[in-house]
């Protein structure tokens, strides 16, 4: 394929595909469970015991990671993504976290997801602070929570990007409103001289 070599199910219109990563070759009829655990990906970890939410495991195009509600960590090889356990799951989740926005923004891409349908440029997943969100380097476009940004296609992606840039760009502080003007003070009257009495 494009992006190297790949296993697949069946032949229909969109069948199932995994990537083969380069420190799990399957090179022939012994390796077929491996390309069923690949086609099976992501792997369901458990909950998380803190918040509750699904702590998972896959490859992406930049390698091996754990998710957990928007949250990302990466893993080193293929064997950790489907042997890693809760404890060192959450383990690794807590240390991600810990490394600060700085380091997120830092790290690789979690996916390549390809051209834009119009201007071309190739746009890529990421993990923010917030969740995932494609990015064609000049427009970032949230992920809604209804999508998987490692899945989702080509075309939608170019349409959230498209969604995002036609949005008016946030302003900065509204302008303070101008205090009424003061009305000049009244001026005092002086007062009246007293006449001089008469000698």
């Amino acid at each position: 394929g494009r992006f190297g070599a790949y296993v697949q199910r069946g032949d229909g219109e969109k069948p199932p595909r995994a990537s083969i990563p380069k420190d799990a070759p399957v090179s022939g009829p012994e390796d077929f469970d491996l390309a069923l655990r690949l086609l099976s990906l992501p792997r369901t970890i458990g909950a998380h015991p803190e918040s509750g939410e699904p702590i998972t495991a896959s490859i992406g195009r930049y390698g091996p990671y754990l998710a957990h509600s928007g949250k990302y960590a990466r893993l080193t090889s293929t064997a950790e993504v489907f042997e890693t356990g809760m404890n060192a799951a959450v383990v690794k989740l807590a240390e991600a976290a810990a490394a600060g926005p700085r380091a997120r923004t830092a790290q690789a891409p979690l996916r390549e997801i390809g051209p834009h349908p119009v201007s071309g440029t190739v746009m890529v997943l990421k993990a923010g602070k917030y969740g995932q969100y494609i990015t064609d380097g000049t427009t970032n476009a949230t992920v809604p929570k209804t999508e998987d940004g490692m899945t989702i296609s080509l075309a939608d992606a170019g349409a959230l990007i498209d969604a995002r840039a036609a949005m008016p760009a946030k302003t900065g502080k509204k302008p303070a409103k101008k205090a009424p003007p003061k009305k000049p003070a009244a001026k005092k009257k002086a007062p009246a001289k007293k006449a001089a009495a008469k000698p």
